[in-house]
C-alpha cells in the first residue's frame, strides 16, 4: 500500500481532536492537581499557548486529513481500535478510541491510565505507543504499533498438530520474551493482570510484543516507577473487591478481588497459565462461561497437564514449571518472572522440553532392525542393549540414569544395530530425528562431523560383532 492508493475507509468519522481543527485557535492543556487526576467533568483550560505553539499547532495538518479510518481491528468492553493510516509519516498505525455509548467520566480516566503506562514501559517486546491526544469531550485518544502478524493464541492453534517436541521450541522462544517484557513492567512498578495467549502478538518476522495494559495496576511509586499522577492502588479498580482481567487465566487472589494482595506473583500464576495452554492447547480455567472461569480461579483446583491431554507425551520438566507457577498460595509460586524464566531456560538447554516416554520392566524401547526414528536420555530405572547372536542372546551394556542410547543410528541414517529392553521402571525423553537435526543444525561442518564419526563407531562395531561369531 503506498499513500496515494490507501485502502477503502469504512464510514466511521474518526474522532475530532481540538488542535488537530483547522478552525481551532486555542489548544487545551489539561490541568491535573499534583497526586491526584482530576476527573473529566472538572478538566478545565489552561491560557492560551504561546506564540510558537500555536505556530507550531497551526503548521499541524487536521487529524481527519493526516488519519485515514480503513476498519475496526478489534472491539472491547469499553473501547475499539481501529487501523488507520498516517498520511505524514506514511504507515500504518492502530487508533485507541472509547466506545460513543461510554461515557467520557466513566472511561476517560482508565483510557488514559492505560496510555500512560504503555508510553512509559519501553521495550522492545512491548507494544510502543506513538502519540496521545484528547476528542473535543476530554476523552482519550491514542495511537500505538500496528503489529503485522497474529495473536499467540492463533500462532499455537496453527502449531498445533505439530510433533510436540518442535511446537513447544519454538512456542517457547515466544513465551521467554514475553517473560521479558513482563518482568521490565515489574520492575517499574506495573502488574499487568491480563496475560493470556490473545494478548500477545507474534510478528510477522518474529517480533513479540505483550499489549493491552488496560488492566494494569500500578503497584509501587517512585523516580524509576511508571507514575500515574496519582497514589499507586488509588484508582477505580485498583480497589478491593473489584475484579478484573481474564477467568481463564487469573490468579485466586484477583479471581476474589484481594487486589491488594496482588503483585508480580499474580503475574506469575497468569503466565503459567499461558504455559499449561502452551502444553494442552487450553487454559486452566477453560469453561462454557466467563462466570463457570470465574468459579474455578476462586477454587484454583487445576488439572496437571498430563491429565488434561492423556493422548499426548508432555515433558515432565515442563508441566513441572507450569505446576509450580500455577500454585494457588502465592508462596508457592515462583516469586519472580525472572526465576521462572530461568527454569524455562534451564528447561531449553537440557532438553527437558522434548517428550519423555515411560516403559514398564521387561518391554522393549525397539529392537535390533528397526528404522531409526529417535534417541533416548534415561531419567530414570536401567535398561540392557542386547543382540541375538545365532539365536543367543547377547548382552552388549546396562545403562542408567543420565546416559544415552539410539543416536548413532540416527547420525549413521541405518536401522538399529542392537535391541534395548527396560529392565525395571524405564523413563526417558525422546529425541526424534528432527530434533536432533536442529540442534546440530542439519547441513552445518558439526553436523557432518558427528555423522562421520556415528558411521564410523557403526563400522568397527559391525567389525568386533564378526570378529566374536568367528571366535565362537
Amino acid at each position: 500500500m503506498t499513500a496515494s492508493d490507501p485502502p477503502k475507509e469504512d464510514g466511521y468519522e474518526l474522532p475530532s481532536v481540538p488542535w488537530f481543527d483547522e478552525d481551532s485557535t486555542q489548544s487545551p492543556v489539561w490541568e491535573v492537581e499534583v497526586g491526584k487526576l482530576a476527573a473529566p467533568s472538572a478538566i478545565t483550560f489552561a491560557d492560551a499557548p504561546s506564540d510558537a505553539e500555536a505556530a507550531a499547532r497551526a503548521a499541524a495538518a487536521p487529524m481527519r486529513a493526516r488519519l485515514q479510518n480503513l476498519g475496526m481491528i478489534a472491539r472491547g468492553g469499553m473501547s475499539t481500535i481501529r487501523r488507520v493510516f498516517d498520511r505524514n509519516i506514511l504507515r500504518q498505525v492502530a487508533l485507541k478510541v472509547l466506545l460513543p455509548e461510554i461515557t467520557v467520566v466513566k472511561g476517560s480516566s482508565l483510557l488514559l491510565d492505560e496510555a500512560r503506562i504503555t508510553g512509559q514501559l519501553e521495550h522492545p517486546n512491548i507494544v510502543p505507543l506513538y502519540d496521545l491526544n484528547f476528542d473535543r469531550k476530554g476523552a482519550p485518544v491514542f495511537t500505538m504499533k500496528l503489529v503485522d502478524g497474529s495473536t499467540f493464541t492463533q500462532y499455537l492453534r496453527d502449531r498445533r498438530k505439530q510433533a510436540v517436541g518442535r511446537r513447544l521450541q519454538d512456542a517457547l522462544q515466544v513465551f521467554l520474551k514475553v517473560c521479558d517484557a513482563v518482568s521490565f513492567a515489574h520492575s517499574r512498578g506495573v502488574i499487568h493482570r491480563d496475560l493470556k495467549p490473545d494478548n500477545i502478538m507474534v510478528g510477522s518476522h518474529g517480533q513479540v510484543y505483550v499489549m493491552d495494559w488496560g488492566c494494569a495496576l500500578v503497584v509501587e511509586a517512585g523516580e524509576d516507577k511508571v507514575s500515574l499522577g496519582r497514589l499507586p492502588r488509588s484508582g477505580a479498580l485498583e480497589q478491593r473487591g473489584v475484579v478484573v482481567g481474564t477467568a481463564a487465566y487469573m490468579a485466586p487472589e484477583q479471581a476474589c478481588g484481594r487486589t491488594d494482595e496482588i503483585d508480580a506473583r499474580t503475574d506469575v500464576f497468569s503466565l503459567g497459565a499461558v504455559l499449561y495452554q502452551i502444553l494442552t492447547g487450553y487454559p486452566p480455567h477453560g469453561a462454557t462461561s466467563p462466570g463457570a472461569s470465574l468459579e474455578l480461579a476462586q477454587r484454583c483446583e487445576v488439572m496437571p497437564p498430563a491429565q488434561r491431554v492423556p493422548d499426548e507425551a508432555l515433558p515432565e520438566g515442563l508441566c513441572q514449571i507450569a505446576m509450580k507457577a500455577l500454585a494457588a498460595a502465592p508462596s508457592l509460586r515462583y516469586a519472580s518472572v525472572a526465576q521462572l524464566k530461568e527454569d524455562v531456560e534451564r528447561v531449553l538447554a537440557e532438553g527437558l522440553w522434548l517428550a519423555s516416554r515411560t516403559f514398564s520392566p521387561g518391554s522393549l524401547v525397539f529392537s535390533e532392525g528397526d528404522p531409526a526414528d529417535a534417541a533416548y536420555i534415561i531419567t530414570a530405572g536401567e535398561c540392557e542393549v542386547f543382540r541375538n547372536e545365532q539365536g543367543r542372546r547377547v548382552v552388549l551394556r546396562r545403562m542408567g540414569p543420565g546416559e544415552v542410547f539410539g543416536e548413532t543410528a540416527i547420525f549413521a541414517q541405518q536401522p538399529r544395530s542392537a535391541s534395548v529392553e527396560a529392565v525395571d521402571a524405564l523413563t526417558t525423553i525422546v529425541v526424534t530425528r528432527e530434533a536432533l537435526e536442529s540442534e546440530l543444525c542439519k547441513g552445518s561442518w558439526a553436523g557432518a562431523f558427528v555423522r562421520a564419526l556415528a558411521k564410523r563407531f557403526r563400522d568397527v562395531d559391525a567389525r568386533l560383532s564378526e570378529m566374536r561369531r568367528d571366535a565362537r
